[in-house]
């Protein structure tokens, strides 16, 4: 119920003003006027939801036809048979497809709508390169969800100011939502009360 209120309270005080460059959104909340990276946002959201639906092992797939093949090298391959089970704990169905070749049944409905080989190639390769045989199956998780998440908003970087107001209500409610999974600021924060000093309206 807390979090239902806090939702219900951040989404009605903060207000859209605009955007930036195509890429940062002016937003004032309570005192403050934040300076909002919107592809950090996204990507620390879907992270949040990501991670939460894995906690539950509640996650949604949804499949793919005809299916993607990836033929893979020796190390590309090793890694994904190794960590297979993670790919599939966030709601990837791939099968080996003969030799080096895996098809991609099945993504995770975040990834739907950008789901190509590309970037799941991509993926495979992060994961080749970033993992190692010491880390926690929790961690390796992070791992796996962190690029499926970098991946679905590499994807789809348009967002409509709808969309973007909806992120910025769930970016607000979150403990953390200074940084994106990946160490990057997604908020740049001025107070009022530095405004009003700069401009000199008050000493």
């Amino acid at each position: 119920a807390n979090h239902i209120i806090r939702q219900i309270t951040s989404a009605a005080n903060h207000r859209l003003i605009g955007q930036l460059f195509d890429t940062y959104w002016l937003v004032e909340y309570h005192d403050n006027l934040y300076i909002i990276d919107q592809h950090a946002a996204h990507e620390k959201i879907l992270y949040e939801r990501t991670m939460a639906s894995l906690q539950k092992r509640e996650y949604t797939s949804q499949m793919i036809d005809p299916p993607i093949i990836l033929s893979l090298n020796s190390s590309e391959q090793l890694k994904l048979e190794q960590y297979m089970e993670h790919f599939t704990s966030i709601g990837f169905e791939i099968e080996p497809f003969g030799g080096k070749e895996y098809a991609v049944r099945a993504v995770p409905a975040n990834l739907f709508s950008v789901a190509k080989r590309e970037l799941l190639m991509e993926m495979i390769d992060d994961l080749a390169d970033g993992i190692n045989t010491s880390m926690t199956p929790d961690l390796i998780d992070e791992k796996v969800a962190s690029m499926s998440c970098k991946a679905a908003v590499k994807g789809n970087n348009r967002l409509s100011a709808k969309e973007v107001d909806a992120l910025i209500g769930e970016l607000l409610t979150l403990d953390n939502p200074y940084h994106c999974p990946h160490g990057r600021p997604t908020i740049i924060a001025m107070r009022k009360r530095e405004l009003e000093k700069k401009f000199k309206r008050i000493v």
